[in-house]
């Protein structure tokens, strides 16, 4: 198994790379279009990578985050997502945005990624939403917050609520800025939000 390539960026095609590694081998490595044109040729490159052995070949894809690999191979794991799909959500949504569009069923985010429809989205949906955590989500938040975050949802789920279907309201007062620095005011707001939702 070959776990990454460092090297220089020899050659830069439509979806692969070619890496000239210290050994001098030159690796063709499979990536995402954004990969493509975040590289220059010449310049020193670190890509994790996932070797891939069929009957008739084997192909190794590579990625810039240790986060992306752990998306792909999650997502190929799903019966009828191959590696071509992993590669399009990769090139459309960094793993955190895929995650938060998951936890907010929000389906025209996941619709935009190419040859992804309304039932691969939904199968994505429903294939990540009990695997989800808050901790997937890699953004600009304190601990503070996620501390916050995680006791909002634990208190939610004593009461009786699962944590997929208050995720998607917490997201979105987060997003609107209208949660309060006090726990109690925003158990309070999500259940105002979610009785408002259900009517």
């Amino acid at each position: 198994m070959i776990s990454f390539v460092r090297g220089t960026v020899f050659s830069l095609e439509k979806d692969y790379v070619i890496v000239d590694s210290a050994a001098g081998l030159g690796y063709q490595i499979t990536v995402a279009d954004k990969v493509v044109s975040s590289l220059e040729i010449g310049n020193p490159v670190l890509l994790y990578t996932y070797m891939q052995v069929l009957d008739n070949e084997i192909k190794l894809y590579g990625f810039l985050e240790k986060e992306e690999l752990d998306l792909f191979l999650k997502i190929t794991a799903i019966s009828g997502m191959g590696a071509r799909a992993a590669l399009n959500v990769l090139g459309t949504l960094p793993p955190n945005e895929f995650y938060q569009a998951v936890i907010s069923q929000d389906e025209k985010t996941l619709n935009k990624i190419p040859g992804i429809g309304k039932k691969s989205a939904q199968r994505l949906i429903f294939e990540f939403k009990d695997k989800v955590e808050l901790q997937n989500i890699h953004s600009e938040k304190s601990g503070a917050e996620i501390s916050n975050d995680n006791y909002l949802l634990e208190a939610l789920e004593v009461l009786g609520y699962k944590r997929n279907e208050i995720m998607p309201l917490l997201l979105d007062l987060k997003s609107r800025n209208e949660l309060d620095e006090r726990p109690e005011e925003n158990i309070k707001k999500i259940l105002r939000y979610k009785a408002m939702t259900v009517k």
